[in-house]
């Protein structure tokens, strides 16, 4: 029956792909050989195709196997979700062979070599995108799903097993950047038979506090554990928002408080969230919990979180991290039923449930005093905008600055190694609340105009001159003046005149004019530092390391000093 199924995928890759895939570098060479390329290559677009909206031929463009991919197969940049999907394919004619430790490690090692930049390690098809991946390898945000796709067996054997738990565990070490997802056969065959999308999903979900509309159409409403919405995602994954206008953003200020309202006070969380809406084809009540309305499981049939997607991702990742804190959490959910309802009602729910305006830091940050101070003295003192409020055209650079312009800069002149790494890997955190540290240290009674216009001056020539620098820089040391960019701003502002940076009087010009031999002497001990004490560390996560980073500082200041 296997093999059966293996030949039903095959028939399908063939009818999806035939004369989209590239195989000019098989030109010449036995007809099975050609056919075996095909098909493990065509798997590998089918992957992409699973966690992408891409078409076949744009996921065909995705493949990158060939003579030297290092592991890598096919390689798809998704801009909208900030996320990178890499895909490792194995075709297995038999359907029944697990992959092995070897492969593994071919994958992991690939993996690695591509987190930091090592492109001359992989195939030519991979390196022409170079640019592109670096692009989207320069956000912060970005995250990864690592795609082993094989016709054999969706489970991993342990040593296989073993090889990915300790990449996931080093790479993820501070933050969930990687992720790795196994389709196997089943997943496969599963694709062929309901389509590319998957079978419509069918959950039961316990309801506590249930209510319920009927007029004019039907809706249930109530509170679901949070550990059940993980188990959501963990099952479906972002087939879950197939109607949603996007589908999960991975780690953004947002999403990181999500988690850790739920780590830290998860018995709040219905307090402090607002809750999901999901449509459905249709719901039924089954008899358990009777005709009370404290409790009820409810059969949900094809299920599609339309408003809420940020909130199941997040309950998913700090299931990740800590399962049992998911046991006290509760969260508001509505599921509405499409049955009688008029074609358009499901596009309409989805935009009016996603255009409703969100209250982000930078309103709060707009009612703090010290704002309004700033922005005054700002416009008086330097003839400069300050933009606070959200809404506002933020000023051309040689006119002024925004406050979060003001929130890096400042974090990074504070000379404090743990405000500069949250300011590249969760900025909202740092001026999540004004009442409390680290905001109060960064905007008080004794921040000056002058302070942060400066401040914000020599971020911008650093930023700029790394920006000029890059290009001459390779691998390594490119990701390092990429990813490590906050920690050398800090460096450079340790070795400017910041005790004049408030003094009206003083020529400021003279320090700006400094950057440019100061970022250069940064950049060189950072680097030496890097490959000193951290050679075979993912560059990525390393810089967002607080106990890593505040280490490179240190050594890295040394090196200048000595020199």
């Amino acid at each position: 029956m296997r093999a059966l199924h293996v030949r039903h995928i095959q028939d399908s890759l063939t009818r999806d792909y035939e004369n989209l895939i590239d195989l000019t570098d098989y030109e010449g060479k036995p007809a099975t050989q050609r056919q075996s390329a095909f098909f493990s290559r065509a798997l590998a677009a089918r992957a992409i195709q699973r966690f992408t909206d891409m078409s076949p031929a744009d996921a065909a463009r995705s493949v990158v196997d060939g003579f030297g991919d290092n592991g890598i197969d096919a390689l798809a940049i998704d801009e909208e979700n900030r996320r990178i999907v890499l895909v490792q394919s194995k075709l297995d004619n038999s359907g029944n062979a697990g992959l092995s430790q070897a492969d593994a490690l071919k994958i992991r090692n690939g993996c690695g070599d591509l987190f930091n930049m090592r492109f001359d390690r992989f195939s030519p098809a991979l390196q022409a995108r170079r640019e592109q991946i670096t692009a989207a390898m320069s956000d912060p945000a970005v995250t990864f799903i690592v795609v082993v796709a094989t016709t054999g067996r969706s489970g991993l054997p342990n040593e296989a097993s073993t090889v990915f738990d300790d990449f996931l565990s080093e790479v993820n070490e501070t933050d969930p950047v990687v992720s790795l997802e196994v389709l196997g056969l089943k997943e496969f065959h599963s694709m062929v038979v309901e389509g590319t999308a998957g079978p419509s999903i069918e959950i039961t979900v316990p309801i506590e506090q249930w209510g319920t509309v009927d007029l004019p159409f039907q809706a249930y409403y109530g509170l679901v554990q949070a550990s059940e919405i993980a188990s959501w995602y963990e099952h479906h994954g972002d087939r879950l928002f197939s109607q949603n206008l996007r589908k999960s953003l991975g780690n953004t200020d947002v999403n990181e408080g999500l988690t850790a309202t739920l780590l830290n006070q998860g018995q709040h969380f219905w307090y402090f969230n607002n809750g999901i809406t999901a449509l459905c084809q249709s719901i039924k009540k089954t008899p358990r919990g009777g005709a009370t309305h404290a409790y009820g499981d409810f059969v949900i049939d094809g299920v599609s979180v339309v408003n809420g997607a940020q909130t199941v991702a997040s309950i998913h990742r700090a299931g990740k991290k800590n399962n049992e804190a998911l046991s006290d959490a509760r969260v508001w959910v509505r599921f509405i039923s499409l049955e009688g309802c008029p074609p358009d009602f499901s596009i309409d729910v989805t935009r009016a449930t996603n255009t409703q305006n969100s209250v982000e830091n930078r309103d709060f940050v707009a009612l703090d005093p010290q704002q309004e101070r700033l922005r005054r003295d700002m416009l008086l003192s330097l003839h400069k905008q300050y933009s606070v409020k959200r809404g506002e055209n933020p000023p051309a650079e040689a006119d002024g600055c925004t406050v979060e312009d003001a929130v890096v800069a400042l974090a990074c002149a504070h000379d404090n190694t743990y405000y500069t790494v949250m300011s590249k890997s969760s900025v909202g955190r740092l001026s999540e609340n004004t009442e409390r540290a680290p905001y109060i240290n960064l905007f008080n009674g004794g921040t000056t105009a002058y302070r942060v216009w400066r401040c914000v001056q020599v971020m911008r020539a650093v930023e700029l001159d790394l920006q000029n620098r890059r290009p001459d820089l390779y691998d390594r040391e490119f990701a390092i003046a990429t990813h490590g960019n906050r920690v050398i701003l800090q460096m450079v502002f340790n070795q400017l005149n910041l005790e004049k940076v408030s003094a009206p009087q003083y020529d400021w010009e003279i320090e700006l004019a400094r950057v440019h031999a100061v970022t250069g002497a940064v950049l060189d001990a950072l680097i030496a530092s890097v490959e000193e004490s951290y050679t075979t560390s993912y560059l990525a996560p390393l810089f967002k390391n607080t106990a890593k980073c505040r280490h490179l500082v240190g050594e890295a200041q040394q090196k200048i000093s000595s020199s």
